[in-house]
């Protein structure tokens, strides 16, 4: 029997970075929800609208060209779990596209892969919902989104879309609401069913997840408390006066941003160390010393980094006087991206050239805190998986999480030392024996991919450089269509980068670099590093 709908209308919200999801619910609902404040639950908001109840549930963002092998399982989770918030489920998604931005191939597969997770049946029930087309100016919107890609998405919705205009409210949203209205016609009645299989699965996977959490969450306060309890530590876990540090961690993991929160002062530059960069300071009145070492790529092996990367790792820590016995090791990972087994490998790679030992002396620092304030890193920890897991156990539990973007949060810095002090009690000091560590060969697992063996660091650096190029025109020529203004912009030369070798044939080899190159072309969107100027940051960042 067809559903009542009088009773009212259900929504789910979806849309990437920087989509306006929140300026589109504020305006239907009234109300303040924080277009800049990033959440990793769905939130459920309702409300009276030209007399009908109207129910939207806002979803957590994804990364407008990552693929969905590239998003944090959590969010992949908590996007599914969105249906469940408007029981018996919504009448229709609103996918929010926003046309001040350029929309090409890989958004439209981004779109493609997340929509996955709810099944074919979510294109009956999705409208595309367009904001900004006063960014268009002279451009006639019909003619804007002509754009193949563009039309690939609005097809597969039934060639249902809404331009949303902000300024007028009254009959932008009576529009909206009979368009919504004509898809429920459409699906005689029915709402998006929930009971299905694979999303209750998912749903069951999300909730055990939480309970994990919870008990892993206990077992490290009980380990700290215990540690703290313990007779004869309580002097041994005092803080000590020097404090030596080390930072590793793959390129854009916000690994100089941490070392920067630490002394709350812009000390170590963004993607420019390509040696390492020490400094000393007073932090909490102890003396901190702080050494950001070169990083490695974050989907290629060791050996396909440039040639000093390792050999500057260990020479960055054996030839500082300050730092031949650090106190620990902070190993910084990104909260907002995946972890999974061929990251695990590579850290592996690189951890080895440290010598065994150096898994007891080393903390994993989850960076970009601020994108999951909702949820436990916990949480986050027990949706990954076991690759994360295995990382996490392996520094035996020891982990701790930043906002960078919160430098004056100096709590977290605090409980990091706190932390180190807890390790150091339990440890000795961590001894790198350089003449070792320098002839240790990390061998080629089994997982090693094929397509990576017929190249060297060299050809790969100019694979990336010519990537990143390539998507820097299409984004600028983009943009310039938009009325951008990159007049003043500079081209830089290649300099000494030659041409890059022929690799059109191999699809693996190609999908990893644009991996790669996909993490920092997103932080460029998101306004994080200068866009006019990519190539010059991301050659630099490609040789830390």
């Amino acid at each position: 029997m067809a559903e009542q709908m009088e009773e009212g209308l259900r929504a789910v919200v979806l849309g990437w970075q920087k989509s306006d999801k929140a300026s589109v619910i504020n305006r239907l609902l009234g109300g303040e929800v924080a277009s800049d404040k990033h959440f990793a639950r769905s939130v459920k908001k309702d409300s009276d609208v030209n007399g009908r109840k109207i129910t939207l549930i806002n979803t957590p963002c994804w990364w407008q060209n990552f693929g969905l092998k590239d998003s944090p399982e959590v969010v992949k989770q908590e996007l599914v779990c969105s249906v469940f918030l408007c029981p018996p489920g919504p009448h229709v998604f609103l996918l929010v596209i926003n046309l001040s931005l350029p929309f090409t191939e890989e958004n439209r597969l981004s779109i493609e892969k997340h929509f996955s997770l709810f099944g074919e049946r979510i294109w009956r029930h999705t409208i595309v919902l367009f904001t900004r087309a006063d960014s268009l100016k002279d451009r006639n919107i019909e003619q804007h989104i002509k754009n193949q890609d563009l039309q690939q998405i609005i097809q597969r919705c039934g060639e249902r879309y809404h331009i949303f205009d902000f300024k007028n409210k009254s009959a932008g949203v009576q529009e909206l609401l009979d368009k919504i209205d004509d898809v429920v016609a459409t699906n005689s009645g029915k709402h998006f069913e929930t009971n299905d299989d694979e999303l209750l699965e998912i749903k069951r996977k999300r909730d055990e997840n939480k309970e994990k959490a919870e008990a892993r969450q206990k077992m490290l306060q009980d380990k700290r408390k215990l540690l703290k309890e313990i007779e004869g530590l309580e002097e041994a876990v005092a803080p000590l006066s020097k404090l030596r540090i080390v930072l590793l961690g793959w390129i854009l993991s916000g690994k100089s941003s941490t070392g920067n929160t630490i002394f709350n002062h812009e000390i170590f530059p963004i993607g420019k160390a390509q040696k390492g960069t020490n400094h000393t300071g007073e932090v909490n009145g102890r003396k901190i010393t702080v050494l950001d070492t070169p990083s490695w790529w974050k989907y290629f092996s060791s050996k396909f980094n440039p040639k000093f990367a390792k050999a500057a790792i260990l020479e960055s820590i054996s030839q500082s006087q300050h730092m031949q016995f650090p106190h620990a090791m902070i190993l910084v990972i990104p909260v907002d991206t995946s972890f999974k087994t061929e990251q695990k490998r590579i850290i592996e790679e690189y951890m080895a050239i440290l010598g065994e030992d150096v898994w007891r002396h080393t903390i994993v620092l989850f960076t970009w805190g601020d994108r999951f304030p909702d949820i436990s890193i916990e949480q986050h920890i027990e949706s990954e998986g076991d690759a994360l897991q295995w990382l996490i156990e392996k520094c035996r539990n020891r982990y701790h999480v930043f906002d960078n973007s919160d430098k004056k949060n100096r709590d977290q810095v605090t409980e990091l030392l706190q932390k180190i002090d807890e390790m150091v009690a339990e440890n000795s000091l961590f001894c790198l024996k350089t003449q070792c560590a320098a002839e240790v060969k990390v061998h080629e697992t089994h997982t090693q991919q094929d397509e990576e063996r017929s190249l060297n660091p060299d050809q790969l650096l100019k694979l990336m450089y010519q990537e990143m190029k390539n998507r820097r025109k299409e984004i600028k020529r983009k943009l310039e269509e938009l009325g951008m203004d990159f007049s003043g912009c500079k081209e830089v030369d290649g300099g000494s980068i030659e041409q890059p070798p022929d690799v059109s044939g191999d699809d693996k080899l190609t999908e990893k670099i644009r991996r790669e190159v996909r993490r920092w072309e997103a932080i460029i969107m998101d306004g994080m590093l200068n866009i006019q100027n990519p190539e010059a940051s991301y050659v630099s960042a490609a040789l830390m």
